[in-house]
Formats: C-alpha cells, sequence, structure tokens
C-alpha cells in the first residue's frame, strides 16, 4: 500500500507524542475515578480491548474503558442495547471511555486526529478506495466524527475518511479539534439512528443498479422495500435475528419485476452485506423450492444446510417447505470455549461458528 507523506505528518506526530504524554498525566486523577466507577458499576474487567486496524494496515490494541455489562444469555443481556448501561452511556456521552486511548496515542498506535481505526474483520469488505483511510494513522477523532460520528452512514464516513486523507493539514486539524469540542459538550451523534451504539460496517451500500428504501426498524427485524435507480419495483427484503446466531433473510420478488440477473445478484450481494450489519456470525438465506438463484447464492459463499429446524429454532416462520442456505459473515478463528455440540451438524461442517461474546471479543462497534 502506498503510503502518504508530508513535512507536517513528522510534526504532528511530535504533537500527538507530547499532548498525549501531557494529558496522560494531568488527567490521571480522573483516569483512576473513572476505572473505580467502572469496577464498581460494570464490574470486570476494566478495560474494553480490540484489535483494530491503523496506518499500513499494521493490527493494533486499541484500549478503552468498558461501558457494557458482559454479555450474559441467561439475564438477557446479548444485544447492545441490553448490556448498555446508564452508566456506560454517560462514559460516551462525555468521551471519558476514550481516556486510555490515549495511550495508543503515546506509543505512535494512533493520533489525536485521523480515521478512526476499525476492527480487522471489515479489512476483506473495503473497496480500494475505502482502504486509502489506512494511509494515515488512525485517529480519536476525525473529519467523520465532527461530520456525525456514529449518526452518518458507513460509505459517507469513509468518503470523509479518505478526504481528510487527501486533505491533511495543521489547520484541518486544528478545525477538527475544535469542533470535536463542540460535540462532545453537546454529547452528539453517540449511537446511530435505532441502534444502541453503531451497527456493524459489512461493506458497501452503495449501488448504481438498486436503491433500497427502509420500511421498517426493530430490534428482531428489519425491513426494505427495493427498486432500480430507474424506480421499477424489484422486491420487498426482511432480515431477522435467529436464536442460532443467524441473521434469516426473506426476499419476496414482486410479481411484475424483470427477471434479470444483473439485478438478482446485486440484491444478493447488498443484502448479504445489510446481514453482515448485524451481530449474528451467519445469514441463512430462505427460498422458495423454484428459485432460480441458488447458483447466484452459491457463487456469493452460500451453502445448503440440512437442519433447518435447529438453525432457526427461534425465527418467528417455519420454513420447513422452503430451502435454506447459509454463508458465514465472519470468517474468525472460534474460542476453545465454544463447544460443537450446541452447534448444528450441517453448520459445524461448513464451519459456521458463532463468535464468543465476552469482554474481550465485544462485538460493539465504538466509533465515536
Amino acid at each position: 500500500m502506498p503510503s502518504t507523506s508530508n513535512g507536517y505528518h513528522t510534526v504532528k506526530r511530535m504533537l500527538d507524542f507530547v499532548g498525549a504524554l501531557l494529558a496522560l498525566l494531568v488527567l490521571s486523577p480522573i483516569f483512576a475515578v473513572v476505572a473505580v466507577l467502572v469496577l464498581v458499576f460494570l464490574g470486570s474487567p476494566v478495560f474494553f480491548t480490540q484489535q483494530r486496524v491503523t496506518k499500513g494496515e499494521r493490527v493494533f490494541r486499541l484500549w478503552k474503558f468498558r461501558t457494557m455489562l458482559n454479555a450474559d444469555p441467561a439475564r438477557g443481556l446479548i444485544t447492545d442495547a441490553q448490556r448498555l448501561t446508564r452508566f456506560g452511556r454517560l462514559l460516551r456521552s462525555s468521551s471519558l471511555d476514550e481516556l486510555p486511548s490515549l495511550w495508543n496515542i503515546l506509543c505512535g498506535e494512533m493520533s489525536f486526529i485521523g480515521p478512526r481505526p476499525l476492527p480487522t474483520r471489515y479489512l476483506q469488505h473495503y473497496s480500494p478506495e475505502q482502504r486509502r483511510r489506512h494511509l494515515v494513522r488512525g485517529g480519536l477523532s476525525g473529519l467523520a466524527q465532527v461530520s456525525g460520528r456514529n449518526r452518518i452512514h458507513w460509505d459517507d464516513r469513509f468518503d470523509l475518511d479518505t478526504e481528510y486523507v487527501d486533505s491533511v493539514s495543521l489547520s484541518v486539524d486544528l478545525r477538527i479539534v475544535f469542533r470535536t469540542i463542540g460535540i462532545v459538550l453537546r454529547a452528539d451523534g453517540i449511537s446511530q439512528d435505532g441502534e444502541a451504539t453503531a451497527d456493524n460496517f459489512g461493506g458497501t451500500l452503495k449501488s448504481d443498479l438498486l436503491v433500497f428504501d427502509e420500511d421498517g426498524c426493530g430490534e428482531q427485524k428489519r425491513s426494505w422495500s427495493v427498486r432500480t435507480t430507474a424506480g421499477d419495483v424489484v422486491g420487498r427484503c426482511d432480515i431477522s435475528q435467529s436464536g442460532a446466531d443467524a441473521a434469516v433473510i426473506l426476499f419476496d420478488a414482486h410479481p411484475d419485476a424483470e427477471n434479470d440477473e444483473e439485478v438478482r445478484r446485486e440484491v444478493i450481494r447488498l443484502v448479504t452485506n445489510r446481514a453482515r450489519a448485524t451481530e449474528a456470525t451467519f445469514a441463512a438465506w430462505v427460498l422458495p423450492p423454484d428459485s432460480q438463484d441458488l447458483a447466484i447464492l452459491a457463487n456469493a459463499g452460500f451453502s445448503d444446510c440440512d437442519e433447518v429446524s435447529r438453525l432457526l429454532g427461534d425465527a418467528p416462520e417455519n420454513h420447513d417447505d422452503e430451502i435454506v442456505v447459509v454463508c458465514r459473515l465472519w470468517p474468525e478463528s472460534v474460542p476453545d470455549a465454544i463447544s460443537p455440540q450446541n452447534i448444528p451438524l450441517s453448520c459445524r461442517q461448513m464451519g459456521l461458528l458463532p463468535r464468543a461474546r465476552t469482554s474481550q471479543t465485544d462485538t460493539t462497534v465504538e466509533t465515536a
């Protein structure tokens, strides 16, 4: 990957080092108080850590104060909304949860200003243009954060990130610093509309062929009407959560829609990206028995699943008379703590195992 370099980057690194060192010294009493409060209100561990990506696509461990309770399905603590407490919201709104990231800045892994460093699992889903955000160090705040924080959509965020890469300078950084102060004081853009924090990035949602108009958004289900950019109706898509850690996809083609294979391929690509934005590990696409899309889905990474009742046990509809194909959304290694006996056989054979939800594998996307 090529690198962007000018004289300012050397000065910027010096300013980052001095600023982070002074901030750690001056804010150490606040740091200690917040650490104790996290321990009291949320328990151990005090810190949230996660592998993120910075300049040159170098992987490092980001440090923040934890803002969520540990996942505990027995207590109904599964989703971000269920795990985020009033105290956690206070930490986020004040940005006090970011204090430990000063250590990342001191070590040269981050900068005060730059594109927000994101999880490693997103790397394979970036477009070549979006990957340009890694030409500079990831930042505590950036152009995307002062333009809407978690409220703006991923594609718009990445456009702002690459705009920053192309325009980085002392004057740009100073403007972002002052705008960041105002946003923190107003506690603006902490969460995305309809989300407790922000959704996952599953791949670009831009398309020259299709437009998705959201019809409904609930805790367990989201729905879209799909049309072509020319205005022709295509169909309707529903994505719901299953208790088997799957995003269940139903797509009903409109009876008047043209049978265009290019459009169907684009539907599958964009719907899969939307499924990846959930907390599911794999997607289950439910098809009518006479569907013409099996070959397209196979090329997109979907495979047959022969244990539908176990896979979709918590889904509201009965899909016994339909075809279900599944695709792993996040091809990560699975901790040994997960028991294979709890996973449907067909999914074990394809390696479709869910992620462990522990404090060290928190799925929260803390981009603010």
